[in-house]
């Protein structure tokens, strides 16, 4: 009588073939989902900024003001070839941090004509005049109180926020937060009196994920 065959012989490997196949079907599903879930979180992020935050490229209004001295002035619409906007409350510790480099680069900007500064502040007429006189500012400014229009159309809700602004309404430059250190000065200098140049491409959420 014969000897049943060795099971070592017989056993069949396509099962643990397509236990693999499995596990890396698993995997893809798992980078792919993982991968859907950063570029939606990208395009939250992408979509809230533009909402919350002011962004290069973007496109200002133009919004008659005047000035604590009397000047008439129009925001969004440089009377030179540059305006420098800077937003502000007179009770904001970050904005009263920002004033010495601010000064700083007023006192840069007045050595190009064509580059106006303009200060707005998010209190009354009152306030922001005591405010000048114990900083020190000589630049003009705006008081336009609680006005939550001008905060949402320059997208000025967070305090201090800095614009550059071209002669065509978009924005050159933006920085939201405070003015501190060298760096900032020399960025907001340069995007002051740089030459014209086409304003940067706006990228798209998706666009900005895979660049990384």
């Amino acid at each position: 009588m014969s000897s049943p065959p060795d099971s070592t012989f017989t056993r069949n490997p396509r099962p643990s073939y397509l236990l693999w196949a499995a596990l890396a079907l698993a995997c893809a599903l798992v980078v792919a989902l993982g991968w859907q879930l950063m570029r939606s979180r990208a395009d939250q992020r992408w979509l809230a900024e533009r909402v919350d935050r002011p962004y290069v490229g973007m496109f200002v209004p133009q919004v008659a003001a005047t000035a604590l001295d009397g000047r008439a002035l129009s925001l969004g619409q440089p009377q030179r070839r540059r305006q420098v906007l800077f937003f502000f409350n007179t009770s904001c510790p970050h904005c009263r941090a920002s004033l010495p480099q601010l000064q700083l680069a007023e006192r840069e900007l007045r050595k190009h004509a064509d580059v106006e500064l303009i200060g707005v502040a998010f209190a009354t007429p009152a306030q922001t005049a005591a405010y000048a006189r114990e900083h020190a500012l000589t630049f003009p400014l705006i008081a336009v109180d609680d006005d939550r229009r001008t905060q949402a159309l320059f997208r000025a809700r967070r305090v201090p926020s800095l614009l550059v602004i071209g002669d065509d309404g978009r924005v050159r430059y933006q920085r939201v937060g405070a003015l501190n250190g060298k760096t900032p000065l020399h960025e907001l200098l340069r995007a002051a009196t740089a030459p014209e140049a086409p304003a940067p491409r706006q990228a798209t959420p998706s666009t900005a994920l895979a660049a990384r």
